[in-house]
């Protein structure tokens, strides 16, 4: 299925979907990719099996207390591999491709944006910082819901700031001039959030050193109007 830092396969077996994940070394040139990407702001893991502890252990977290992740079916902690369950439905970040091209949102991508809000604040009241919060990694079904497929960058008592920047300044790449339609992403996001999380995590969101981060692929006029938002909250 490709990745940038895995091998992330996906199996039919007699018509049924699976996906198996194998975590392997960030090395060279991809372990200086992340550094960069990361300009001191948020710790990466370049463990492998570190790597699949962590999805392991919040994946089962977060299911037992009923957030949506997908389930896992087996691991194999000598190929450092896990079988995980097919969620079916779009990457969020195909939505966003169209959405930055409309000046509304749609029903679809407002109720993504807004479960997000909500899944991600759900795991923080749990003290799990997700780690990787891009649009990619969640998964949208017909109604709008939304699952976490990447779990691999979490860890207890993390930067919960970092979550809610990656998510909207990664997702406010696709734009470039701030309209109605990702002001209404935003806002729903913002709704979800604060459903079961805290305002001071979304301000401490909105802190220079994420928005420097971001500056690299994210206009700045985006940037500026997301952080707005974040700290209006």
């Amino acid at each position: 299925m490709g990745s940038f830092v895995n091998d992330v396969f996906l199996i039919n077996v007699d018509g049924e979907k699976f996906v198996a994940k194998r975590y392997t070394n960030w090395i060279s040139l991809k372990w200086v990719t992340l550094s960069l990407y990361g300009l001191g702001s948020v710790r990466f893991s370049i463990s492998g099996r570190r790597r699949m502890e962590a999805e392991y252990a919040f994946n089962y977290l977060l299911s037992r207390r009923g957030l949506r992740v997908p389930e896992i079916l087996g691991a194999d902690t000598k190929s450092r591999s896990i079988l995980f369950s097919y969620i079916p439905g779009d990457g969020l970040s195909s939505l966003l491709v169209k959405l930055a091209q409309s000046s509304q949102i749609g029903q679809r991508e407002k109720e993504a944006a807004r479960t997000a809000g909500l899944l991600m604040a759900s795991a923080h009241e749990l003290e799990a910082a997700l780690g990787d919060t891009k649009p990619e990694n969640f998964i949208v079904d017909r109604d709008g819901k939304v699952t976490l497929v990447d779990l691999e960058q979490a860890r207890y008592e993390g930067d919960y700031g970092w979550d809610v920047a990656e998510f909207l300044f990664y997702s406010g790449h696709y734009w470039l001039p701030f309209n109605n339609a990702l002001l209404g992403y935003v806002e729903a996001f913002v709704r979800g959030y604060l459903e079961k999380g805290s305002a001071k995590v979304l301000r401490k969101a909105a802190s220079p050193r994420y928005v420097r981060v971001f500056s690299v692929w994210t206009p700045p006029n985006i940037l500026h109007n997301v952080r707005k938002k974040l700290l209006e909250a």
